[in-house]
């Protein structure tokens, strides 16, 4: 079999994370979106103070901000992108 995979970003008017799409002989067969799911405020923050120092500044290095939001942001984008992998490595280890 042929199978492959593609992980492409998801418009931010939809709500950003991943859009997962599953190949079997260049034929889509399947796939999966990866959103980010709206959070209140507080789990950012709450977040924000369970991480150490060295978390903090990797995080916000990644954001290229020095915003806490930010940092929050970029971590949820690649766990959301973590999330789509796990995926897509699951697709083609069941080949």
């Amino acid at each position: 079999m042929d199978r492959s995979y593609q992980i492409t970003p998801r418009d931010p008017m939809l709500g950003d994370g991943w859009n997962l799409v599953l190949f079997d002989q260049a034929e889509t067969v399947g796939g999966g979106v990866f959103p980010l799911a709206p959070e209140e405020p507080h789990v950012g923050m709450t977040w924000w103070n369970s991480v150490t120092e060295d978390e903090r500044a990797h995080w916000l290095m990644i954001a290229s901000s020095a915003v806490p939001a930010a940092a929050r942001y970029a971590f949820r984008l690649i766990q959301a992108y973590d999330e789509a992998q796990a995926e897509a490595d699951h697709w083609m280890s069941h080949s």
